[in-house]
């Protein structure tokens, strides 16, 4: 099953692109994961808790109310939040093509990828923000209707507990449509060069032919990210304490110079912040770009079309991941190209390498006969000049006996 078997392709694809360690490669690889890792696609929680009762309830004598001061900077500062979010996750839009073509041409270009794909990353912004409306608003809608008790609907226990299934329900379907719209459909706009529901309706057919695929991708994906998410957790608290412990050691020593001391250790601690937040994506590199590729693995592996990485693919099955060396049809043939960068014609001129009829027309044309036998001629052409020489001696010597015969 390929869901399966691309498991272990997709380590090999990994390797061999992140290896050797490149330092710029893995830093820019690092800013592209801040976005990829799925930070901007994030589904609201639905409400939970029995406010209905504390909804009821009107303020007591000694309650005071909330001041309208509090509620406008409360409003203001959701707000700013929310638009903070959208500007994110319009940047992860774009950042999303540019981390797949990144692994499709195995090589890093944050500017030219990203103005390149500045359009996809609109229209696949736009699909996100309207999915996570829908999905919320008809998740939460029956739970907050049961919890308040809006419509004649009875705010039981059991009412809510249905309402919060359901809501799971949607969620489910919200998560796969997101995932398979970010792991499958995103490539096939870039490949194809499409809008997100003409890349949608080109992949369905995919998922119907091979739907027990996608299924068991799904399930291992989940499980993976769970098991995976665990071991990241732990890595990235030890690079946490090595990352920590000097800046922690220079901002005490230079708290205790002063008030520029002060200022100083506030630096080197906003600095050390940064540095953890990097080590924490630097974690985060191989593993997104694993389940990228396990993916891309899959997708090109159920339709050959859509297959974005057909020389990484063949690299990894031809020689256990290593990439494989060129196969000559005949062992004595010349490469296009030798060490000297000489094509295959300057190669023919300086060894005598025929290989193509035209060239051996052009020997005939210039009267060397068969340009094929020219060693056989030449042997014959040796004997023919040897009969000559001959058939010359002995007639020679026949004329000289005759001359004799007759007295000279």
């Amino acid at each position: 099953m390929d869901a399966v078997d691309d498991l272990g392709d997709a380590i090999d694809a990994t390797r061999n692109f992140l290896t050797p360690v490149r330092a710029g490669l893995w830093l820019r690889l690092a800013i592209l994961a801040l976005f990829v890792g799925g930070l901007g696609t994030g589904f609201p929680s639905a409400p939970t808790g029995d406010v209905g009762p504390a909804a009821e309830q009107a303020p007591g004598p000694g309650a005071e109310a909330i001041p309208e001061e509090a509620i406008l900077a409360a409003v203001v500062a959701v707000g700013f939040l929310l638009l903070l979010w959208l500007g994110y996750a319009l940047v992860a839009a774009v950042m999303e093509f540019v981390f797949i073509e990144s692994l499709r041409s195995e090589t890093v270009r944050v500017r030219r990828y990203s103005n390149a794909n500045v359009g996809r990353g609109i229209r696949l912004f736009g699909f996100r923000v309207a999915l996570i409306a829908i999905a919320a608003l008809v998740g939460a809608t029956p739970v907050v209707a049961s919890i308040l008790g809006l419509g004649g609907i009875d705010g039981t226990t059991g009412i809510v507990g249905l309402a919060a299934l359901f809501a799971v329900g949607v969620y489910l379907l919200y998560a796969v449509i997101s995932r398979f719209t970010s792991e499958f459909v995103a490539p096939i706009m870039l490949l194809e060069e499409r809008g997100v529901l003409s890349a949608w309706r080109r992949f369905w057919p995919t998922v119907r032919a091979n739907w027990l695929e996608y299924v068991v991708y799904l399930v291992l994906v989940w499980i993976i990210q769970a098991a995976v998410g665990i071991a990241v957790s732990i890595l990235t608290l030890i690079a946490g304490i090595i990352v920590a412990i000097p800046f922690i050691v220079v901002a005490v020593l230079l708290f205790a110079l002063g008030d520029v001391g002060a200022i100083l250790a506030a630096v080197v601690v906003l600095t050390g912040v940064l540095a953890f937040v990097l080590a924490a994506l630097l974690v985060q590199v191989p593993v997104v770009s694993y389940f990228k590729y396990y993916a891309l693995l899959l997708l090109g592996d159920t339709n050959a079309d859509l297959d974005l990485i057909p020389d990484q693919r063949a690299a990894i099955r031809a020689d256990g991941g290593e990439p494989s060396e060129p196969d000559w049809d005949d062992s004595s043939r010349p490469p296009e190209t030798d060490d000297r960068g000489d094509d295959e014609d300057d190669w023919t001129a300086d060894y005598g390498w025929v290989d193509d009829e035209e060239e051996i027309d052009d020997w005939e044309d210039a009267g060397w006969g068969d340009a094929e036998d020219r060693d056989g001629r030449d042997g014959r052409d040796d004997r023919d000049d040897r009969d000559d020489r001959d058939d010359r001696d002995g007639r020679n010597d026949r004329e000289n006996h005759e001359d004799d015969d007759r007295g000279w």
